[in-house]
């Protein structure tokens, strides 16, 4: 596993972090062997977010006994003192430690939301006071508006940056936030490396985004075999063949604009506990003939169907690209049923 420097933290992490959304997907048991299995291949940054669900507690029943072992980043979303101060505490108590590595401004995507969290008295004074205090060592924002992102980066606030980075999604704006954050010494943290399970050549994938001047990519893993075949990909040697680029630039060309990255962030919110995330990428890969028919007997095996949706409207505005969530279930389960 190669290790970069987290901008200027001066922390060293490993180049492959643990994504800790689909975590919430797998029991105890199962959590725990992934995540000690991440610590045994050399992972050293854990990411997650008082908002995704169970992702905390498991993270801290698996393995804060290991705590000296990683570097752990956790969000919060609260939009005042009080309500950050309580995420705090209830984050603190689930990964069972004392000390938060990076605590993070979470889904920052408007220059509205950016500028009320830096007002005198909001939640950046309050990660500060925090810092302060020693429960917290640095202090970071996430957000999947790359130029929302460079605005905050510019604030020089903030020690790190979190925002989508992939194959599909590397345009010039997240671009120049990559450059501006390496030449600032500004740790960025790729989230939806890729892009949801789209980018199924995930070696290929990851390696190409370590090619960037970027500190720290999160895929989100809930198998040992995810764990192993992403860890692969932080080796070193990340010079694409001809054709791993090629198989890059077909899943690319596939892909229309509305389509799910997988990010989860519906996920905590539904009260059907349905998985959203998963049915929409059977639902995207049962678009391609060749696909269909194993994207069809996948669908029927899960437990929930999009046909359980009641469609409470609740995932719609967790969604960053704003896709009409509830319709595309409805498609979904047409096409698969």
């Amino acid at each position: 596993m190669q290790f970069r420097i987290l901008g200027r933290t001066g922390q060293k992490v490993s180049c492959i972090g643990f994504g800790g959304i689909p975590i919430i997907s797998v029991n105890e048991k199962e959590a725990w062997h992934v995540l000690n299995t991440a610590l045994d291949y050399g992972i050293n940054f854990i990411d997650t977010a008082r908002g995704y669900r169970e992702s905390e507690e498991l993270i801290g029943k698996s393995i804060s006994e290991r705590r000296e072992e990683y570097f752990l980043a956790t969000k919060t979303r609260g939009k005042d003192e009080a309500e950050v101060l309580q995420e705090y505490e209830k984050s603190i108590g689930y990964l069972k430690t004392d000390i938060i590595d990076l605590y993070q401004i979470h889904y920052i995507n408007t220059l509205d939301e950016l500028a009320h969290i830096m007002k005198k008295g909001s939640v950046l004074d309050t990660l500060r006071r925090l810092q302060a205090e020693g429960v917290v060592r640095y202090v970071g924002i996430t957000g999947h508006d790359a130029e929302v992102l460079l605005s905050a980066a510019r604030t020089e606030e903030f020690d790190a940056v979190q925002g989508a980075f992939s194959y599909v999604e590397k345009g010039k704006s997240v671009n120049d936030l990559i450059q501006y954050c390496d030449q600032n010494n500004i740790g960025f943290i790729v989230q939806k490396p890729l892009s949801g399970g789209a980018i199924s050549c995930a070696t290929a994938g990851l390696r190409w985004i370590l090619g960037h001047p970027v500190s720290v990519v999160i895929p989100g893993m809930f198998t040992v075999e995810q764990v192993a075949e992403n860890v692969k990909a932080g080796e070193g040697g990340f010079e694409l063949t001809v054709e791993e680029h090629r198989e890059l630039e077909t899943i690319a060309s596939k892909l229309t604009d509305n389509y799910c990255r997988r990010c989860n962030y519906c996920h905590p919110v539904c009260p059907q506990n349905l998985r959203i995330g998963v049915i929409l990428e059977f639902y995207g890969k049962g678009k391609l003939p060749e696909t269909f028919a194993l994207m069809k007997r996948l669908y029927n095996g899960l437990e929930m169907h999009a046909s359980d949706c009641t469609e409470c409207g609740l995932c719609l505005p967790e969604c960053p690209y704003s896709l009409p969530i509830v319709d595309m279930l409805k498609e979904a389960h047409e096409l698969l049923k």
